[in-house]
């Protein structure tokens, strides 16, 4: 009985294994015509290509060639590639610039000196150089005079991923800022910024900013311990106010993990929302705190549990004009986080209020 199963198996076996080989067999000889199409195919693309590369005219407006897989910008028609050498000829600084930044790469094939140098981003020059050279001379793309969508058009052609891929849509793009308001392509400064940093670059619109930022309580910006970067993607997120993370919450929890959870009493609006009590730019109240102690618990505590007392001026006081500075010392010298040391929750089984 057992000879007989074990012989059932092994033909089996048999059976599989040919049935395997064949169907190898079919995909191979299956395949093979197609390997000598793609040869075909390749060598016609090899021809062309060639026979472009021998031509004087490379480029075109009504035809431009992609190379890389990156479309080049096109200028006045007819015009062709003159190198680089050409450009450096009148535009030196220019020239020294874009060989001391990145984009000078030729080795990296996503770089504009892998394709055609200054041109890659300028457009063929061949008529530029022909008539003397001068403003508006071969209708040259310049980054100066022309609309915003088709300056930042070029440089998109090539940042499209990471940090950049949510530019469509993003708050800036709406506001019609071009990637030169921002950046000085042949500046000397880190990330090629207009400004030698970022937060001089950031606070020229967000004047705001700025003078939260210099207030008693603010993160280290002014010290160059942080960068506006290191919260806010200004090219574009999917989170509010542009906030490299996906939530605000989870931005501070970045350095400020020990606030993170999850606590066996939680304290809801730090939950929901750090920015609920805290200014992140800049405050006159420690730590960072939107309004001072104990007015900003109050805002939430109403006075009819302990304390009793609510801690702000009576209508009357008001109209006296009698000053906060004069009235009961807990506006002066306490704050509820005397007592409620764990504020922004607690794993003290007896942490109800936040005490322990």
């Amino acid at each position: 009985m057992f000879a007989t199963l074990a012989t059932q198996r092994l033909a089996l076996g048999v059976l599989i294994a040919l049935a395997i080989g064949s169907a190898a067999f079919g995909q191979t000889s299956t395949a093979e015509p197609a390997s000598s199409s793609g040869a075909a195919q390749a060598a016609s693309t090899s021809t062309t290509s060639t026979a472009g590369s021998s031509g004087t005219d490379v480029s075109s407006a009504a035809n431009p060639v992609v190379t890389g897989g990156l479309p080049l910008p096109t200028t006045s028609a007819g015009a062709t590639y003159v190198g680089a050498e050409a450009c450096a000829q009148c535009h030196y600084d220019k020239f020294i610039s874009y060989m001391n930044q990145p984009h000078s790469q030729s080795k990296d094939p996503r770089t504009p000196a892998s394709r055609f140098g200054c041109e890659s981003c300028h457009g063929p020059a061949s008529n530029h150089v022909k008539g003397g050279g001068g403003r508006g001379v071969g209708k040259l793309m310049t980054f100066s005079k022309e609309p915003t969508a088709q300056r930042n058009a070029v440089c998109l052609q090539c940042h499209t991923r990471g940090n950049q891929a949510l530019w469509h849509g993003s708050t800036h793009d709406q506001r019609k800022l071009a990637c030169m308001d921002c950046h000085a392509i042949h500046g000397g400064n880190n990330k090629l910024l207009a400004q030698p940093s970022q937060q001089q670059l950031c606070t020229k619109c967000h004047q705001q900013i700025r003078q939260a930022l210099m207030k008693p309580s603010h993160h280290p910006l002014r010290e160059e311990k942080m960068q506006c970067t290191n919260c806010h993607n200004p090219h574009g997120t999917q989170t509010q106010r542009l906030i490299a993370a996906n939530s605000i919450n989870d931005k501070c929890y970045e350095c400020h993990a020990e606030k993170r959870g999850p606590f066996l009493w939680e304290h809801p609006p730090v939950r929901e929302n750090c920015l609920n009590c805290h200014d992140p730019h800049g405050s006159a109240h420690e730590p960072l705190l939107i309004v001072k102690k104990p007015l900003l618990c109050q805002r939430c505590h109403s006075n009819q549990f302990h304390p009793s007392t609510l801690y702000a001026r009576t209508p009357a006081q008001a109209a006296a004009g009698t000053p906060v500075y004069s009235m009961q010392p807990q506006l002066l010298y306490r704050g509820c986080t005397n007592c409620h040391v764990q504020i922004h929750g607690s794993n003290h089984p007896s942490g109800k209020f936040w005490h322990r």
